[in-house]
């Protein structure tokens, strides 16, 4: 009888033991040989092709001169420092911080992942994602869906829609003043017979 316990718990013990291998052997291996290389550097051939010079400071930064108009997807894993205006094409990525030292004019479903630092106006299309806060010196205008994880701060006028959300909070300077849109509605027929 305690031969036969002994044999069930070593047989139990072993199936543990296997079933727990089979868990976590294709992570260890993940672990020894990613597959994935992590995010993708931007070269700085692809911006120089673009007609952009580039200065890279620390690890951290990169510099543009002069300025630029961004292609769709196109993606950053430093802060960036544009020394000039941008236009952000659509879809585009930025694992840090952005700031502009004249206006900005950010496309569809870009995201950044911290702040937006923009030394004159600001223009957000829709379905952007800012982690961080934007800080502007000129007028501020989100389009619709628009989230700011910080707070939208501008020295003049801030205009946005009714369903963006700036969990931080909005503050316009002196000469300025905040104005929240009506999202426009569609009237859609409720039945055939309402089209007809």
């Amino acid at each position: 009888m305690l031969d036969d316990a002994l044999v069930l718990l070593l047989a139990l013990i072993s199936v543990l033991v296997g079933f727990v291998f089979i868990l976590f052997v294709p992570s260890l291996w993940e672990i020894r040989k990613p597959r994935d290389k992590g995010p993708r550097r931007v070269k700085d051939v692809t911006l120089e092709k673009l007609g952009v010079k580039v200065r890279r400071l620390s690890g951290d930064f990169v510099r543009l001169l002069g300025d630029l108009t961004l292609p769709d997807g196109f993606e950053f894993e430093e802060n960036v420092v544009v020394e000039g205006c941008l236009r952000v094409g659509d879809r585009c990525h930025f694992g840090k911080g952005l700031k502009v030292l004249g206006d900005v004019t950010v496309g569809f479903g870009v995201v950044i992942d911290e702040n937006l630092v923009v030394e004159g106006n600001v223009n957000v299309m829709d379905d952007v994602v800012i982690g961080g806060s934007v800080d502007a010196g000129g007028d501020v205008r989100l389009g619709e869906k628009v989230y700011v994880g910080g707070s939208v701060v501008a020295g003049g006028y801030i205009e946005l829609f009714e369903n963006c959300e700036v969990v931080g909070g909005v503050m316009a300077g002196e000469r300025g003043a905040v104005k929240v849109l009506n999202v426009p509605k569609i009237e859609f027929p409720s039945s055939i017979e309402d089209v007809e």
